[in-house]
C-alpha cells in the first residue's frame, strides 16, 4: 500500500547517461528538463492615498505571482524565474478558411417514427460520449490554504517579445498544489484622479485613478486588490497593458459627489392620415454637485441609441448641452461630459434625442458588441 501511495504522489524519474573515457575523470553534470503541472499567474495590490484636499495623491502598485505546482516533486531551496512565455498556448495564428453564404433551405419532412428513432440514437451517442469524456473522480477534501511569502524585488530581464522575473533568494514550492505568493515588483505611481458616473445605469459617483505603465515589461492580465486610504475597497481587474499604455482602476464610491438623472420630456406621435411614420422624443436632465472642499474633475457618461437602417433615424435634440467626448472608447452613441468642478459647485446637463421609424414596424433596443 505504501508503494502504491508513493507512485501516485511522487513519481520517480530516472535518467541514464553513457560516458566513454580513456581514463578516470571528474566532472559536473547539469540536467534541465520540463515538467507539467506547474504554473503561475499575476495578481496585483493597488494602494491609493488620496491626500488632503485632493492633493498629494499617490499609489503603490505591487505586482505579485501566485505559483502552484503538482509535478510530483517538492521544489526545495530553488532559484525561481518566472517567464511571460506561454509554452502551452498556440505558436501561430489560426488559418482562416473560406466561407460560403447560401440561402436557407427548409429540411425535408421525415416520417414521425424515423425521426423518433434518429433522436433516440443521437441521445444515446451523446450520453455515451459524455461518460467516456468524464474525468476520474477525485478525493473530496478542503482546498489547501494559500501560503503567502514576502520577498525582495525581483530582477527583470525584458526584450521586445518576452520578460523574465528572477525572484531573489532560495525558495520552496510544495508539490501538493498549494499556492505560494511572491512579490515581484513595487512601483510608486502618481495617478490622475477623476470622478466618473453613468447615471443612466447607476447614479453613484465613483473615484477612478489612471496612470501610464512606465515599466519595461507589460502588465499581464490579472486580479487587483484595491485599497483606498488604508481601507480595502474590493477587487478589480487589470487587462494586458503594454509599456506606455494607460491603466484605469476604480476605487469605490465617492459620497461627496451627488449625481442625478431625471426625464424631462417623453412624447410619442402616431402616424396621421397623410403620413406613415412614428416618432419618439426623449429628453433628460443630469445634475452633478461637488460637495468637497476642493476642486475635482468629473466625467458623466451617457448614451443615445444609434441606427444602421436608412428608414430608422435617431436625431439629437437641438439646444442640448454639447458633449466634450462624442464617442468614448470608439463606442457609437456613448458620449461624455467632463468638467473641473470647484468646491460646492454644481452643473446641469441636458440631452435628448428623437427617433423616427415606419409605423408598420416595431422597435427593439439591443446592446451592440464592444469594439475593443
Amino acid at each position: 500500500a505504501e508503494t502504491n501511495r508513493r507512485s501516485r504522489v511522487a513519481p520517480e524519474r530516472e535518467f541514464t547517461l553513457a560516458v566513454e573515457a580513456s581514463e578516470a575523470l571528474k566532472g559536473a553534470l547539469t540536467l534541465s528538463y520540463r515538467v507539467s503541472g506547474a504554473s503561475w499567474r499575476p495578481v496585483y495590490d493597488a494602494k491609493l492615498t488620496t491626500g488632503d484636499a485632493g492633493k498629494g495623491s499617490g499609489m503603490v502598485l505591487t505586482r505579485r505571482a501566485i505559483v502552484t505546482q503538482r509535478s510530483g516533486e517538492d521544489w526545495s531551496d530553488i532559484d525561481l524565474s518566472l517567464s511571460t512565455v506561454r509554452a502551452q498556448g498556440g505558436t501561430a495564428a489560426p488559418e482562416v478558411q473560406p466561407q460560403r453564404v447560401a440561402f436557407y433551405e427548409l429540411p425535408m419532412p421525415v416520417p414521425m417514427a424515423m425521426a423518433r428513432r434518429n433522436a433516440m440514437a443521437e441521445a444515446d451517442k451523446a450520453a455515451s460520449e459524455k461518460v467516456m469524456a468524464a474525468p476520474a473522480p477525485m478525493a473530496a477534501g478542503a482546498p489547501p490554504a494559500a501560503v503567502v511569502a514576502v520577498a525582495p524585488q525581483a530582477a527583470v530581464d525584458a526584450n521586445d517579445f518576452q520578460a523574465s522575473y528572477r525572484i531573489p533568494g532560495k525558495l520552496s514550492v510544495p508539490r501538493d498544489g498549494s499556492q505560494k505568493s511572491f512579490a515581484i515588483l513595487s512601483r510608486d505611481v502618481v495617478p490622475d484622479l477623476m470622478i466618473k458616473a453613468a447615471p443612466g445605469l447607476d447614479p453613484t459617483a465613483y473615484l477612478e485613478a489612471a496612470f501610464v505603465n512606465q515599466e519595461e515589461a507589460p502588465l499581464l492580465a490579472g486580479d487587483v486588490s484595491l485599497i483606498r486610504d488604508g481601507s480595502f475597497i474590493g477587487k478589480g481587474r487589470i487587462a494586458f497593458t503594454a509599456p506606455g499604455d494607460r491603466v484605469s482602476l476604480g476605487f469605490g464610491a465617492d459620497d461627496r459627489v451627488k449625481v442625478s438623472r431625471v426625464p424631462v420630456k417623453r412624447r410619442e406621435t402616431e402616424p396621421s392620415l397623410l403620413g406613415s411614420t412614428k416618432s419618439d422624443t426623449r429628453e433628460f436632465k443630469i445634475s452633478v454637485k461637488n460637495l468637497h472642499d476642493f476642486a475635482i474633475r468629473v466625467q458623466i457618461v451617457d448614451q443615445i441609441p444609434f441606427s444602421e437602417a436608412s428608414n430608422l433615424t435617431v436625431e439629437p435634440l437641438a439646444g442640448m448641452t454639447p458633449p466634450t467626448e462624442k464617442a468614448i472608447d470608439d463606442k457609437r452613441g456613448v458620449m461624455g461630459w467632463t468638467y473641473d468642478l470647484k468646491p460646492k459647485e454644481d452643473k446641469d446637463i441636458r440631452f435628448g434625442y428623437k427617433i423616427r421609424w415606419p409605423s408598420d414596424r416595431e422597435l427593439t433596443f439591443q446592446r451592440a458588441p464592444n469594439p475593443r
